[in-house]
């Protein structure tokens, strides 16, 4: 399945993806996370697929809004990042929460508006 972001709001909204890798992060927990995608306003991009139903997502905009929830926690880094989630790795700036995304099985558009 396919999963996509749509920034619906204000600001340029920057996003990172945790979602189940098996073959790339087999000996790290199956796990993988990546980021980031900016995404101005009014646009949409493809950031990952994947066979499992569930995915996670943190985002934050350039306005200070925020898109977290409890699932991870997730690192993140200054730059662009693709590791797996067991995986210890210097230089994060910090660890976040993650929303659910629940695909059902299906390609998922995540529309983001209001934080």
């Amino acid at each position: 399945m396919k999963v996509q972001f749509r920034n619906s709001y204000s600001s340029k909204v920057w996003v990172a993806v945790m979602y189940f890798s098996p073959d790339a992060c087999a000996e790290y927990g199956r796990w993988e996370t990546a980021g980031w995608w900016g995404i101005n306003p009014g646009q949409q991009v493809w950031a990952f697929s994947t066979d499992n139903r569930y995915a996670a997502f943190y985002a934050e905009a350039d306005d200070g809004a925020i898109w977290s929830d409890g699932y991870g926690p997730m690192l993140v880094y200054t730059h662009a990042f693709r590791i797996c989630l067991g995986l210890g790795q210097t230089g994060a700036i910090g660890s976040v929460g993650c929303r659910l995304i629940d695909t059902t099985g299906r390609d998922t558009i995540v529309n983001l508006k209001g934080a």
